[in-house]
């Protein structure tokens, strides 16, 4: 039985953005090779779910945004429901506030861990005709992203919303998907956000795309 200790206090800890990445990376790299952490975290119970959908896309933004800079420190932030992440600049002083937004189908990802679990592999939908599961897709990062427009992110030392969507079931090759995230990108940029910038981060794997949606500073 492992001995590895994951805990979100971890996750308070500033960090520069190539330390968080390291961490992130040795953290993930640990999981994947634990078979008890595995398990677990493809059920995504805690603080594996907050590991997954917070602080690797965080960690994700502070590398783009900063990259190598070591006068920035970046930590999910401890006990509030008003940002996820704060990033520090100590060389102003100024401290920058960060929403990940990472619309899921919750239920549906339980699901697919606990078939990975016990046989190895996930029931996927291969009809290129079926476009039922990248619409819904689709739909619920839209939906989620209306109320996430009513709120106010804005802060003293700017902020960022960063939506995060997993577009593992969207080809590049298919016209039709290729349009229903177009579609996406245009459904977001023409919503009210109470933040300094907007993004929409693509994930598939380890591939990450982010592609500025707004920013009011330009």
């Amino acid at each position: 039985m492992t001995t590895y200790k994951i805990t979100r206090d971890d996750f308070t800890i500033p960090r520069t953005p190539i330390d968080l990445a390291r961490y992130v990376h040795e953290t993930y790299n640990k999981i994947y090779h634990t078979p008890e952490l595995k398990r677990v975290a493809r059920l995504r119970r805690q603080p594996y779910k907050t590991f997954l959908e917070e602080l690797m896309p965080f960690s994700d933004f502070c590398t783009w945004k900063y990259g190598n800079r070591d006068d920035i420190l970046c930590a999910l932030a401890q006990g509030t429901l008003a940002r996820d992440g704060l990033v520090f600049d100590m060389t102003t002083r100024i401290e920058h506030s960060v929403e990940i937004t990472y619309p899921v189908d919750g239920l549906q990802v339980v699901n697919d861990g606990r078939q990975l679990n016990e046989s190895g592999m996930t029931y996927a939908n291969w009809d290129c005709n079926d476009m039922s599961k990248q619409q819904a897709a689709i739909e619920l990062t839209i939906k989620i992203a209306y109320k996430k427009s009513l709120r106010n992110y804005l802060s003293p030392g700017g902020s960022s919303l960063v939506f995060v969507f997993d577009h593992r079931l969207f080809w590049d090759c298919n016209p039709k998907h290729v349009e229903l995230l177009v579609s996406l990108r245009s459904h977001l940029s023409l919503l009210n956000f109470q933040a300094d910038d907007v993004l929409l981060m693509l994930v598939h794997g380890s591939q990450r795309k982010i592609i500025e949606v707004k920013n009011l500073n330009k």
